[in-house]
Formats: structure tokens, C-alpha cells, sequence
């Protein structure tokens, strides 16, 4: 069994495998609403990770035609170029989260 708490229009807003908070209601794990509650979720998730990669394969783009001088950084809008100084700082501190290839260590997608 699981619990499921609700929303004011009566969908499954959270979903929980022992009674919590406002989850008290006990649904089996094969419920169509359970099972489109954790589709719906799934999705989401994909789509947030997608969206990352997405960004990081856009980043990376940027900086090869900026490498091959297509393009000039200060070509870019300013917005811009804050955003791309911040991410590089900040992988520069961590590494990256993503893994393109078969080396985890490597923070470069390969082509």
C-alpha cells in the first residue's frame, strides 16, 4: 500500500509508502492514479535532466564557436555572458553532474 495526500481538485499531489503528514489515504501501488501520479513524476524528471544536458550541449556549442572565433564572448549579451562566467566558475568548483561518455571523470560531451 501506499498513501496519498491530495490536492483541492482531488488529484494526487503527494505519495508517500507510510502514512505522512497529510497522506492517510491507502492506495494499492497499481492504482491508475498512482501509476499516473509516478508516470507524471518520471516525465518531469526526464524532462529537468534533458533540459540540463540541453544546456550544458548549448554551453559547450558557444565555446567551440567562440574557440574557432565565429563568434566573439563579447558578441554575446551581457545577461549572457554573466551565465556562462558563473557556470564555468562554478564547474571550475565542482565537477559537473553529467555524464556524456564512458570516462565519469571528463567534463566534455563527445561528438
Amino acid at each position: 500500500m501506499l498513501y496519498v495526500a491530495r490536492n483541492s481538485s482531488g488529484a494526487i499531489s503527494e505519495l508517500h509508502p507510510m502514512p505522512l503528514g497529510n497522506a492517510q489515504e491507502a492506495l494499492p501501488a497499481d492504482n491508475p492514479e498512482v501509476l499516473q501520479f509516478i508516470h507524471e513524476r518520471w516525465r518531469q524528471n526526464e524532462l529537468s535532466e534533458l533540459d540540463r544536458d540541453f544546456v550544458r550541449a548549448i554551453e559547450d556549442t558557444i565555446e567551440l564557436l567562440i574557440a574557432k572565433e565565429i563568434i566573439l564572448f563579447t558578441d554575446l549579451p551581457p545577461k549572457v555572458q554573466e551565465k556562462l562566467l558563473r557556470r564555468k566558475e562554478i564547474r571550475g568548483q565542482t565537477h559537473y553532474a553529467g555524464n556524456y561518455g564512458g570516462n565519469a571523470e571528463s567534463d566534455i560531451i563527445p561528438i
